[in-house]
């Protein structure tokens, strides 16, 4: 099957006057299936919104090409994509209501009145706001907005929808009902669904493949079933969460989430097959459910040296001796010279 999006070897590059440039993206290969929900994961800088805005047209790559639905849209201008797109700001027009609001890119298309308003009338539906079609933005909440804004780019029915970290205006609590509503706006309607997000937590949740990037280069790309049990860098590890790279002996590098680590009273041992490793508890954070304990492994030095861990109970304290357990079946192996 055809992707609906796909890069070939795609790069961008920022000319700057008098020096080489910055290079935002570099040879960046990838290809989204219809019907997928796909997020570009990684920090500020690594190349995931100038990714997104060269699929849109806004900016044009500086090597490689764009295809879209198989044809070749590299130079296509950003109106000729049938592509819709939600971005951080709502981007909506005070003086209209709702239903106009989300009827705007209807109407720039020509659809005719009649038909632009029933569409128009069922995206706001679908994001549950049908009741306020004739309320202006400034009678809504954020995340009510947010919604418009989503009707807005479903309504034109675009072949690709992209999403500019359109979750990080609200609070916490919101983002978390707004992603189950996103996921089930895109789930209904089929569409496909390229996600720009720092994130972790969010692309997990949404993803059917997770594109993680630093620097302007793929790190790793999978489902997220397949990518957060196996970090293919420390990079990736580090991102997702892995707080851990003990250097063990006789051992190339590894990682574990704290949530692995099991800290048993000095002198117990280990189930046979894992590792265990003899230390002093240096700090412990109280996070309700349990603490966050940090502990110096016995005779380590540099940036191996301790570990964290999520302990269920608020039994430890600094300067307590523990037994350190790495259980065998939750440490990853890392490529050769990752530690540091």
């Amino acid at each position: 099957m055809t992707p609906v999006v796909e890069l070939d070897r795609v790069g961008h590059r920022f000319a700057a006057k008098g020096t080489a440039g910055t290079t935002a993206v570099a040879d960046l290969d990838l290809a989204v299936r219809r019907g997928e929900f796909t997020t570009l994961l990684g920090p500020s800088g690594c190349g995931k919104t100038t990714t997104l805005r060269m699929i849109a047209g806004f900016l044009r790559p500086t090597s490689g090409r764009i295809l879209l639905e198989g044809a070749d849209a590299t130079r296509t201008p950003p109106e000729k994509r049938n592509i819709g797109m939600v971005f951080q700001s709502y981007a909506l027009f005070p003086h209209m209501t709702l239903l106009d609001n989300v009827g705007y890119g209807l109407r720039a298309r020509k659809v005719p009145a009649a038909e632009a308003r029933e569409r128009a009338g069922r995206a706001l539906e679908l994001v549950g706001l049908s009741h306020a079609a004739d309320r202006k933005p400034a009678a809504l909440s954020g995340g009510q907005q947010q919604r418009v804004a989503l009707a807005r780019a479903v309504a034109i029915r675009p072949s690709v929808l992209l999403l500019d970290e359109p979750l990080s205006n609200l609070d916490a609590r919101l983002r978390v009902q707004m992603r189950r509503e996103l996921l089930q706006v895109q789930r209904e309607t089929g569409l496909t669904a390229i996600l720009v997000t720092h994130d972790q937590d969010e692309a997990l949740e949404l993803s059917d493949t997770m594109v993680i990037l630093n620097g302007g280069r793929l790190e790793q790309q999978g489902a997220p079933r397949d990518v957060f049990p196996r970090p293919a860098s420390r990079f990736v590890a580090e991102f997702l969460g892995y707080d851990n790279f003990p250097e063990l002996p006789g051992r190339g590098p590894v990682t574990i989430r704290p949530e692995h680590v099991r800290l048993l009273p000095a002198g117990e041992r280990e189930a046979d097959g894992d590792t265990g490793l003899d230390g002093t508890v240096s700090a412990v954070t109280y996070q309700g459910a349990g603490c966050l304990v940090e502990a110096g492994i016995d005779g380590a030095d540099g940036p191996g040296a301790a570990v964290r861990c999520l302990h269920p109970a608020d039994d430890l304290r600094p300067g307590d001796r523990v037994r350190i357990v790495l259980p065998r079946r939750h440490l990853v192996e890392l490529p050769a010279g990752e530690q540091r």
